[in-house]
């Protein structure tokens, strides 16, 4: 019968509901921290002609039918608030089915469900924290021949130990034990659905450029972690230590990425040799952001190799440049974004793995210019959503359960909610993306007003992380900034979706600027974030004067980088839009303390946290805005001005000496566009049905087709 009685199918679809035969299942009596193992041993009178699984294993699950591992995704399922919604996978097992016998077994990992280690984000105290969960049905030839049930067998796995950002420890010796009886779990709490999202996958293998004294140098900041061949003893052990840097005397130095000192272990893992054979081995249940591996231990090394993995994106757009130092950065930031994506886009891949939302919205726009991302982001947002309190407040990370609603949320992290789906609306042109979030962001902006006082917000966190030595505008500002811009978009989207309610958002943007001209416009230090962030917000009464006396600033203080994480981009923006382009080039390309061509010095290939490095995380895409403008300002796209699905595209070209030649190029929903510069020479090519405005020697021409352009 139907697990929902009364409801129809149809309504099952619509609520995002699937009909579930199965039951969640549990080892009730594993010991903590060891991975549980279910099995079930089923016949099949013939093998069938189709056959599939939908499958959720909280944490992660490691999927195995008669004897062989299903599918190449890494740390299925997805993170969610798992109390709010909970993904499952569909895979299809025709191949590893077979007539006669057949054993299904799955091994589940803590994952983000059972954090086992104290931090400061208290996911060990999160509200589903259980024992380790199953759920699982098998289809065959369209009819439903196993599902999850007590008459599944369980027993202890040989991880004794298991952290998504502490590591493992695997005892390859340990003793199997009996199998024992699978009872029914409660569930963790939120409705099931299909992951639509793309999988983790193993992007590339890695060898080591170096090793010395047991350290080895895989050449560049990655995410993954390492598969290792040992030669020993049985029951001899090695510990793996993964960092980004090394001490005075060679060693893996793990302090910056161990976000209290209290801490006892970070990305460290224990394995255990079970025979006197040479044994390979590497992790299931957790990732790592490193350069380096140290190896401890009794065994001796054979072999070693970096796995790299990260979500995987179809590729959407590109850029390649003329200048190596501008390409470097370009590649960095882009690397630095697929590193830091891990079914959500966190801050880093190491210390924290935690989906930061400020981080998210500023790299998105880059992200989207390069990477097919609609899928990923939907998910990103629901989770949002998902962890919005009734008052309408944000956490400044997501997922969460208990972590990040009275520190760091504010307007400048929390506006992911609103400029994400607006990003993607503009990229994809599908309404349906704004009006999925409407409510939530409605429900947000009216909280707005409860953490502000006469049109000023000071709840939150302004331009954050510029070098010490730059003085930023007023985090009230920055912060009243945002609410007035995230006003004027929901203007624009409740226009768009005919909601009738664009007064309200109208009125809300023009009270808050009201007051930010009030209460700092002309009122502040001249420095170089505050005239950026007064023409990018369009608050500047005389734009042309003020952008002539930002490329002053810039230009006296040596074309040094060093604003915060939103100032540092819109000084690039503002010069670029004010006709300094020159001088933005000049900024992004300068190799010298602070700048982004200064991070790669040290050969990691990734954007830092801190623009000195001495400080935080070597791998943050947070600063990868950077390579948008880059795209943007080389190219002359002017997304803001194009229309929405690219139908129709609007470029402003201002070329510079500096890069005589470039191609860039983007997917949109009407086929690819590409912008090239060879020389005095400029072609676009655009597919059939999207046309292009382009601003030219002082008109605007309007092109179709290919067509080439003379710069002089």
């Amino acid at each position: 019968g139907r697990l929902f009685p009364g409801v129809s199918g149809d309504e099952i679809e619509e609520t995002g509901m699937k009909e579930w035969k199965a039951k969640w299942i549990m080892f009730e009596t594993c010991p903590e921290n060891v991975t549980p193992v279910f099995r079930r041993i089923f016949s099949l009178t013939k093998r069938p002609e189709s056959a599939s699984i939908d499958i959720c294993g909280l944490g992660f699950y490691y999927l195995k039918i008669n004897g062989k591992r299903v599918g190449e995704e890494l740390l299925q399922p997805a993170f969610t608030a798992y109390d709010r919604t909970v993904l499952y996978n569909t895979c299809d097992i025709t191949e590893f089915l077979t007539e006669g016998s057949n054993e299904i077994e799955v091994t589940l990992g803590n994952g983000w469900f059972h954090e086992p280690g104290e931090d400061c984000f208290d996911f060990e105290h999160a509200v589903w924290k259980n024992h380790l969960q199953l759920i699982c049905q098998i289809y065959a030839d369209g009819q439903f021949i196993l599902w999850s049930d007590t008459k599944w067998q369980c027993r202890e796995g040989k991880w004794t130990y298991n952290s998504v950002r502490f590591g493992e420890n695997y005892d390859a010796g340990a003793e199997e034990k009996e199998w024992s009886q699978a009872v029914i779990a409660k569930g963790p709490g939120g409705i099931l659905k299909e992951q639509k999202l793309p999988g983790i996958r193993i992007q590339e293998y890695r060898q080591p450029v170096s090793v010395k004294n047991g350290v080895y140098d895989f050449g560049r900041n990655l995410s993954g972690d390492v598969e290792i061949t040992l030669d020993g003893k049985k029951g001899d052990t090695v510990e793996i230590l993964y960092g980004e840097r090394l001490d005075g005397q060679g060693n893996i130095d793990q302090t910056l990425i161990k976000r209290h000192c209290d801490i006892p272990r970070n990305q460290n893992d224990f394995y255990r040799k079970g025979s006197d054979e040479e044994e390979s081995w590497h992790p299931e249940f957790s990732y790592k952001g490193f350069r380096y591996v140290q190896v401890k231990g009794e065994a001796a090394v054979r072999q070693i190799r970096a796995r790299v993995f990260y979500t995987v994106f179809k590729t959407a757009g590109g850029l390649q440049c003329s200048d190596p130092v501008l390409q470097s950065i370009y590649d960095a930031s882009l690397w630095s974004v697929k590193t830091n994506f891990h079914h959500i886009p966190t801050d880093c891949p190491h210390r924290e793995k935690n989906g930061w939302t400020g981080d998210a919205h500023m790299s998105c726009e880059f992200a989207l210019l390069n990477l097919d991302m609609e899928d990923a982001y939907l998910q990103y947002l629901d989770s949002l959503a998902d962890c919005q309190w009734p008052s309408g407040q944000l956490p400044c990370i997501a997922p969460t359960s208990v972590y990040g609603y009275n520190y760091q949320s504010g307007p400048t992290w929390d506006g992911a909610l609103i400029f994400i789906p607006w990003q993607l609306y503009r990229f994809t042109g599908k309404k349906e993306i704004p009006e999925r979030y409407y409510e939530a962001m409605k429900k947000y902006m009216r909280y707005t007003q409860q953490i502000s006082e006469d049109g000023i917000c000071k709840s939150g966190l302004g331009d954050f992380l510029p070098d010490e030595s730059q003085e930023v505008c007023p985090a009230g500002m920055i912060l009243s900034c945002f609410v007035m811009r995230m006003a004027q978009i929901m203007e624009q989207i409740s226009a768009l979706l005919q909601k009738g309610d664009e007064k309200e958002w109208k009125a809300l943007a023009d009270y808050v600027k009201a007051a930010i001209m009030r209460d700092y416009y002309g009122a502040c230090n001249r420095t170089e974030s505050y005239l950026s962030c007064v023409l990018f917000f369009g608050l500047s009464e005389n734009p042309e004067k003020e952008a002539k006396e930002l490329a002053g600033i810039v230009r006296r203080k040596g074309y040094r980088a060093g604003g915060g994480i939103f100032g540092s981009v819109y000084t690039l923006e503002m010069l670029t839009r004010y006709g300094y382009q020159e001088d933005a080039l000049k900024i992004a390309g300068q190799k010298e303390f602070p700048g982004w061509a200064f991070m790669l010095q040290n050969g990691g290939g990734t954007l830092w946290e801190h623009w000195s490095g001495k400080k935080g995380s070597l791998n943050h895409h947070m600063r990868s805005a950077v390579g948008a403008w880059m795209f943007k300002a080389l190219t002359g796209l002017v997304p803001e001005e194009c229309e929405p699905g690219w139908s129709r595209i609007v470029l402003r070209p201002c070329f510079s000496d500096r890069v005589k030649e470039f191609s860039a190029w983007h997917n949109t929903p009407m086929g690819r566009v590409k912008i090239i510069r060879n020389g005095g020479r400029m072609c676009v090519e655009l597919p059939d049905g999207i046309s292009a405005g382009v601003y030219w020697k002082g008109s605007l021409c309007e092109i179709t087709g290919r067509q080439e352009l003379q710069l002089w």
